[in-house]
């Protein structure tokens, strides 16, 4: 991984994607994503309404154990003990790589 990936928690991130909004439909408690690639998503009166998750970001993968080993030993330690026989864990946090990039745009 490179010097400009870090961890981030979804919280954190919805403040700095292009592509979350916030509406009053009530779907997924406000964590809303317009992303084209975001395949989770609720339809209302015909409009596509996408869901943020940590597990299921678009550009921002959700960090596993060796993510947190690598980026950071202190977010590996809390966490590790919590990991089930295949290494996965329950989590929050997503793997960001700060870069900009065309694909950062957001497509309305």
């Amino acid at each position: 991984m490179n010097d400009k990936t870090v961890l981030i928690k979804i919280d954190n991130l919805i403040t700095e994607c292009g592509y979350s909004y916030q509406d009053d439909s009530g779907i997924n408690s406000g964590y809303n994503c317009n992303h084209l690639d975001q395949e989770e998503f609720e339809t209302i009166n015909n409009k596509k309404i996408g869901k943020c998750y940590s597990w299921s970001c678009p550009l921002a993968p959700q960090a596993d154990l060796q993510d947190m080993k690598e980026l950071d030993q202190d977010l590996y330690n809390e966490y590790k003990e919590s990991a089930d026989d295949q290494g996965s864990i329950d989590s929050d946090w997503v793997v960001l790589i700060k870069e900009p990039s065309n694909d950062c745009k957001r497509r309305d």
